[in-house]
């Protein structure tokens, strides 16, 4: 075949690729996300190994090759109990990897770079082995053998361009690539219609190859099922060493568990994706017994491409050629792509930290990607050409599978102890290195082939102990997993979990600053909008998930020492909690104690003034009473020892016992006023007309105002209110008296009503001199005469009535008081 057609077509389809890819993140983003997509981009499972290799490994091995498919089948079906669970993991702590997944469970540091180191090295001959695919297949159809040319080495290139393009647009690795998916989907599609349709179209030329075996007999052996202990064991191990690998190859976590945008998408992938793995696998068989009857010289791996060519067919041939193309770029684009992740989390991400260049992350990403593949291409120019398409994927297949012992115990079993999973992950990459990757170097001429006897015959390395009959893959498989769960189990159970890693706290502002250092301003504002109503332990926690999700769970620890502090062990943390409760209920006691002193304080120093009150109201009283009861009895013994005074001196003399029993009798209703009030009488409020109130007051000392000649006035509105009557009443009289007592010609009483009722009583006489204004209201302040309770009392009675009273300027004395239309407050010894 002309070798321009091939690179033409090689290039055209390699950039129809980018143009699903670009749609995929622009106008086909919902089919990128639709079910149908994500169950399509998991069969990147089937690699130019399923396309190409399966047919050669039939073609030798029989039903062999279908283990590698039995796997990935029955694990689904624990699917409900396993990927759910890590999906919820993964969304949590946005998970990139199962490295990721081993340190966020252990917590070891050197856990997770173990892991990516390992994974990069153990899948560099997967990745050569498609990188080899696409180089056999150019080769043999533009008709050369040997040696294999560089078309493998532009490949690399531009698939790792395309990694770069769409898988590495920011920072964030646990973002969405919507285009790659597509395009992984598309090629799914592109290599099972190919492989149906040359199977179809050899089988509707060349009949069933069935009846054909009768002839070869020796061909009647790849239809039989194993034989013996080692056939079986051989079937066994394959069906458990490809269920591991669908579980743990990072491309399959990364388009299954990464790439997921929702989990219902499990149900449809559960029964689609075995059923596809059923139909690509359809032509295997009967491509795999022409090619023996037909081709018995040919390469089996080639199979695919040389039975169009026998047919004559041509372009059927380029489309097996794009069909094993297809296979092979998808595997290689989406495990650089999570190599290159597992590469930046936990190998550049603490160094760059290290070295504060953190911010060149996303460069070094891209980087990687490039350097994985050339060191692939490196690996299939030394090694690949030793070794068939199927052993190589195999040993990277056990290499993945060490991660197995760790990572379900770590799911399911509480008792996994980091030392226990660092102990058997050492001893199971020590196995597979020892059995298979060494010997693989040693057949490819890179060791001495004396490497192959080992050091002991017990030793011998795809022998260990002595065990004969296994092919190598199969012991290389058995032994590493088996010591690798040795190890991880023995270890456990008898070392302790380290403590946990100290939780964090801090800050919203200064972890969003953080974020907007390392991330950028989206990641900050995201961080502020999740963050807002977190408490400073979970949002510390919340900025570390978006930091593991970008730079890996080891720099983002170490990025958040410089902004929080550790929180207390759950231990200590009840302790301190407890203590912090005792210490806010031991200050809110001491606060209890200083507002009772105070009052007790307060309290006392009433006491004291009511004491002395007392005693200067019993000393006031006394004299007050100590006059009018001194001018009574002197009186009295005058009419009693003078019995012949006149009738006029007699007259004199009563009208001033009765005037000095009129003031006797004032004083003592005064004292019982100022008691009651002492006494805290409640109010005794009724609807009152306040306007008759005046009127009656005015009538009850009109006949005082008559005998001293003062003229009474009045303006009195029309007011009714809810209050105490006899109340108002005494107050009004205590001023009208008082204004009496000091009018020259004229007392004058108003009552005005506007948002309250308010009363003026105002007299024309000398007025209150003004070193006595601010004492008036105060008791026993008596300045011309009198118990001085009158205006003190009245004080009293107004504040209880919700009032207050006060001495405006003027001539003359003018006091007025107010009333509320409306009465509230009820306190009978207080005011407002």
């Amino acid at each position: 075949m002309n070798p321009l057609v091939l690179l033409l077509s090689l290039f055209l389809y390699l950039g129809l690729l980018f143009l699903v890819a670009l749609l995929g993140e622009g106008r086909w983003r919902s089919l990128a996300q639709s079910p149908w997509a994500y169950t399509l981009s998991l069969a990147v499972y089937a690699t130019a190994w399923t396309f190409m290799g399966s047919v050669g490994w039939a073609a030798t091995e029989g039903a062999s090759f279908l283990p590698i498919y039995l796997g990935p089948t029955l694990v689904l079906l624990l699917w409900p109990f396993l990927q759910e669970r890590l999906l919820s993991l993964a969304r949590a702590h946005r998970l990139t990897s199962w490295a990721d997944f081993l340190y966020l469970r252990f917590g070891h540091g050197l856990l997770g770079p173990l892991a990516a180191g390992f994974l990069v090295v153990g899948l560099l001959p997967y990745l050569a082995l498609q990188l080899k695919a696409i180089a056999q297949a150019f080769l043999f159809l533009r008709g050369e053998e040997e040696p294999l040319t560089d078309i493998a080495l532009p490949t690399a290139l531009l698939l790792a361009l395309f990694a770069i393009l769409f898988g590495t647009r920011r920072l964030d690795p646990s973002e969405r690539h919507q285009g790659l998916v597509l395009a992984v989907a598309f090629e799914s599609l592109v290599k099972l219609l190919a492989l149906l349709l040359v199977g179809g179209v050899v089988l509707w030329q060349l009949g069933s190859p069935f009846p054909k075996l009768q002839n070869r007999p020796e061909l009647l052996s790849l239809l039989l099922p194993p034989e013996g202990l080692a056939g079986y064991l051989e079937w066994a191990s394959l069906v458990l060493l490809s269920g591991l690998a669908f579980l743990f190859l990072p491309r399959q976590f990364h388009v299954s568990v990464v790439e997921n945008t929702d989990p219902q998408h499990l149900r449809l992938a559960a029964w689609a994706f075995p059923l596809y793995l059923l139909l690509i696998n359809l032509p295997v068989l009967p491509l795999a017994l022409f090619g023996r009857l037909l081709l018995p010289e040919g390469n089996p791996d080639l199979y695919v491409l040389a039975l169009p060519l026998e047919l004559g067919n041509g372009p059927l041939a380029l489309l097996a050629f794009l069909g094993g193309v297809s296979a092979a770029t998808a595997m290689v684009v989406v495990e650089s792509l999570a190599l290159s992740i597992l590469i930046s989390n936990h190998l550049l991400s603490p160094l760059l930290l290290r070295f504060r260049a953190l911010g060149s992350l996303l460069l070094w990403r891209r980087i990687s990607i490039l350097t994985v593949m050339l060191l692939a291409y490196l690996y299939f120019r030394l090694a690949g050409e030793a070794y068939a398409l199927v052993a190589m994927g195999l040993i990277s297949f056990v290499a993945v599978a060490q991660l197995a012992p760790a990572g379900l115990l770590g799911l399911f079993w509480k008792g996994a102890t980091p030392q226990g999973a660092l102990a058997g992950l050492l001893g199971g990459i020590a196995v597979w290195a020892y059995t298979l990757f060494l010997p693989a170097l040693a057949r490819s001429g890179w060791l001495p082939p004396f490497f192959l006897e080992g050091p002991h015959p017990l030793l011998r390395p795809e022998g260990l102990l002595g065990v004969r009959g296994l092919d190598p893959v199969t012991h290389g498989f058995l032994a590493s997993l088996t010591l690798n769960l040795a190890l991880t189990l023995g270890v456990s159970l008898f070392t302790r979990r380290m403590a946990l890693q100290e939780e964090r706290t801090g800050e919203v502002e200064e972890l969003a600053a953080l974020l907007r250092r390392v991330l950028g301003p989206e990641a900050e504002e995201s961080f502020r909008h999740q963050a807002r109503a977190l408490p400073g332990r979970e949002a510390a926690g919340l900025a570390e998930t978006l930091l593991a999700g970008s730079v890996g769970p080891a720099t983002a620890k170490l990025l958040l020492l410089s902004v929080t502090r550790a929180v207390p062990p759950e231990a200590l943390r009840e302790e301190v909690e407890e203590a912090a409760r005792e210490s806010r209920e031991l200050r809110a006691y001491a606060q209890a104690l200083e507002e009772a002193r105070r009052e007790l304080a307060e309290a006392y120093e009433r006491l004291k003034a009511l004491d002395q009150a007392k005693d200067e109201l019993l000393a006031a009283v006394s004299h007050e009473l100590k006059t009018p009861l001194t001018a009574v009895r002197a009186l009295a013994e005058i009419l009693e020892a003078n019995p012949d005074l006149s009738e006029e001196e007699r007259g004199r003399f009563v009208s001033l016992l009765a005037k000095e029993t009129v003031r006797l009798s004032r004083l003592v209703e005064e004292i019982l006023a100022y008691t009651r009030l002492q006494a805290g009488v409640p109010l005794a409020r009724s609807p009152t007309d306040l306007r008759a109130l005046a009127v009656e007051a005015l009538a009850l000392v009109e006949p005082l105002a008559r005998e001293r000649g003062i003229t009474m006035e009045s303006h009195l509105a029309e007011v009714q209110t809810l209050t105490d009557r006899d109340r108002v009443l005494q107050v009004l009289l205590n001023l009208l008296h008082n204004a009496l007592r000091h009018a020259r010609s004229r007392v004058r009483l108003e009552l005005l009503a506007n948002k309250e009722v308010l009363f003026r009583v105002s007299d024309d006489g000398p007025g209150v001199p003004p070193q006595a204004r601010t004492l008036v209201f105060e008791p026993f302040q008596s300045f011309s005469g009198g118990t001085g309770l009158g205006l003190f009392l009245a004080r009293r009675l107004v504040e209880s009535l919700g009032g207050r009273i006060w001495l405006e300027e003027g001539e003359g004395a003018t006091f007025a008081f107010t009333l509320p239309l409306e009465v509230e407050h009820e306190d009978s010894g207080g005011g407002r």
